[in-house]
């Protein structure tokens, strides 16, 4: 009876975490408005070309993902994947400098800058006489003043951001697989697009999962050998 119970325990685990997998997955994917990019199909092939990012080779699946989390702070944007808003950047820079999607959470930094809300539009952060805003921040206060400002760790976060998206758009973000390092294999290349797909949340709940049942099981593997004897 004690085997049945825990057999069925188990199995509405399981489902259980398969039915979270499937919920975040959908929110990932979920319709986007319309702004220029290329399409699934597309970014589904090119998110598994491989790249050179941090020193090592990784798919652009990965790349994309650390791009979108360091500017935006989620893992989408609008129901858009990360290899998406890279491309929509290479290819449309024109129309994204005018999508909200730098996150400025310093309620001070946003103030000086006149930003609405956490997150800003690349052409906000430019003025067409004074250039670029952050060089100019603080130019109300006494000169040491304005430097302490702008060596702010908000000021300094926001102009990595920046920086970013001009590697980006100059073509000097992304860099091809050099020859001299050995290419992953295929089912690395996977494994990394589904560990990036999924939240850091579910995959802990997934590892707690595993080594629950391995506990369970060793457990009662255990009781068995002790019974016998």
């Amino acid at each position: 009876m004690g085997d049945k119970y825990w057999h069925k325990g188990t199995w509405a685990a399981v489902r259980i975490l398969l039915l979270l997998i499937t919920y975040h997955l959908s929110l990932i994917t979920s319709p986007a408005r319309s702004i220029p990019t290329i399409n699934e199909e597309k970014a589904h092939e090119v998110a598994r070309q491989q790249v050179l990012w941090n020193d090592r080779v990784c798919p652009l699946a990965t790349l994309a993902q650390d791009f979108l989390e360091s500017i935006y702070g989620k893992s989408s944007y609008k129901g858009l994947s990360p290899v998406q808003v890279v491309y929509g950047w290479l290819l449309r820079p024109d129309a994204w400098k005018d999508e909200p999607m730098i996150h400025v959470p310093d309620k001070d930094l946003r103030e000086r800058l006149d930003i609405e809300g956490e997150y800003a539009t690349f052409s906000q952060l430019f003025d067409d006489t004074l250039g670029y805003r952050l060089n100019t921040l603080g130019a109300d206060l006494p000169p040491h003043l304005q430097q302490l400002m702008k060596e702010s760790p908000a000021a300094v976060e926001l102009d990595e951001k920046v920086g970013m998206i001009i590697l980006l758009t100059q073509g000097k973000l992304i860099q091809p697989r050099p020859d001299n390092m050995a290419p992953l294999s295929n089912w690395r290349v996977e494994t990394e697009i589904l560990y990036n797909r999924l939240p850091i949340t579910l995959i802990v709940l997934s590892i707690a999962f595993i080594i629950a049942i391995i506990y369970i099981i060793s457990h009662r593997l255990h009781r068995r050998s002790q019974k016998r004897l």
